[in-house]
């Protein structure tokens, strides 16, 4: 079962028109990455909760082959995550595996933790991870491999494990999912029914998440995503492409097919989907370029996620940024992204600090950059914007 209902309102401008699991990744998406590693796990039947611009979602599902059998579920109201099972709840009736539609996490760990699971008494077992920051999270404690306590968000958090939004369930936790009360933020929680089995005295054990984890809430994790995903990029060149004699490939790059790259350096790691257009002498470095792109000449792109049908013009440089779909850049072009303090980001209304010195601007869909214009560290430029 994927979570894949919210809005993902602190991810605009790149969420204003698309589901957050609709984001992408390398040349997939979020949710994609997440059917890819079930399928891989061995799961054949995935149901998605879905909500917000569900047809998106839907769509997308329809127009894929990812070789499993997907159902949808809608959640109408979005109450929350414990809401989100107490719907499924009317049509699954079988143990069950739930992750959260906005992570990115180790495709091999899966299968293990239905392995634990299987030969388990446990009612539940989550997926833990170690954090410098769990006072961002919320914290789990742990005696041995059981949990013994959920917590909130806090300054003195007890513990430095935080809950990944991975879990195992019985087919049982459905009975305390249905009976959890509404929290003080309106919302009904899963860590409130997870609670509410241990505090009847079900056993909710934990096993550590190997590798990376990413939970991408906020628009500069999906540039981290991102970065995440061309470690594992291999090399493959297509048939199909067009590369000049005198351009300098990595080793760690993917160009597919109908991409044309005229005497340039793509240094790895990097993805250039099919149909990109690369002009003479520009430089593209640990980023991903997807599909109908085209980049002028002279151009620098470094860090950043540059999504479809974007055009960018001549002696133009883009830094630790995302370019949302379709959007117009012109011609000398400067996306800063280095500052000497920690860069503040405006984030539903309010400057957010990125912890980041380097961060360049997050741009929406549609937007139109003219030439020669300047954009500052952090800069939010909303969709359909003309600068």
């Amino acid at each position: 079962m994927i979570l894949a209902a919210g809005k993902g309102v602190r991810l605009s401008p790149l969420t204003d028109e698309i589901p957050k699991p609709m984001l992408p990744l390398g040349d997939i998406t979020i949710l994609g990455n997440i059917i890819r590693i079930f399928k891989s796990s061995g799961i054949d039947r995935i149901s998605i909760i879905v909500g917000h611009k569900s047809e998106i979602i839907q769509e997308y599902i329809k127009n894929s082959n990812f070789g499993v059998d997907i159902t949808f579920i809608e959640q109408k109201e979005r109450l929350g995550t414990g809401h989100a099972l107490m719907i499924a709840s009317q049509y699954v009736n079988s143990d069950f595996l739930c992750v959260y539609g906005d992570i990115l996490f180790k495709e091999d760990f899966i299968v293990s933790m239905i392995s634990k699971f299987k030969s388990s008494d446990s009612i539940s077992i989550m997926a833990l991870i170690e954090s410098a920051t769990p006072e961002f999270f919320g914290s789990v404690l742990v005696k041995n491999d059981e949990v013994v306590g959920i917590f909130e968000k806090s300054d003195n958090p007890p513990s430095n494990l935080i809950n990944t939004g991975i879990y195992c369930f019985k087919k049982e936790a459905f009975s305390y999912i249905n009976k959890t009360k509404i929290s003080t933020r309106g919302e009904y929680e899963l860590t409130d029914s997870l609670k509410m089995m241990m505090d009847e005295g079900n056993k909710v054990r934990w096993m550590p998440l190997g590798g990376k984890w990413l939970d991408i809430g906020r628009p500069w994790d999906l540039i981290d995503a991102n970065m995440f995903f061309l470690e594992t990029v291999k090399h493959y060149l297509s048939k199909d492409s067009k590369v000049s004699n005198d351009s300098k490939i990595g080793s760690k790059v993917h160009i597919d097919s109908g991409t044309s790259i005229d005497s340039s350096e793509i240094i790895s790691p990097c993805l250039i989907s099919r149909n990109v257009e690369i002009g003479k002498n520009s430089k593209i470095s640990s980023s991903v370029i997807r599909k109908d792109v085209k980049i002028g000449a002279n151009c620098i792109i470094e860090n950043s996620v540059i999504m479809d049908g974007v055009k960018i013009g001549d002696n133009s440089v883009v830094s630790f940024s995302i370019i949302g779909d379709n959007s117009d850049i012109g011609k000398n072009v400067i996306f800063k992204s280095k500052s000497d303090e920690s860069i503040k980001f405006e984030m539903k209304g309010k400057l957010v600090d990125s912890n980041r010195a380097n961060l360049g601007a997050i741009v929406g869909k549609n937007a139109i950059i003219k030439d020669n214009a300047v954009i500052k560290p952090g800069q939010k430029i909303n969709s359909s914007t003309i600068i």
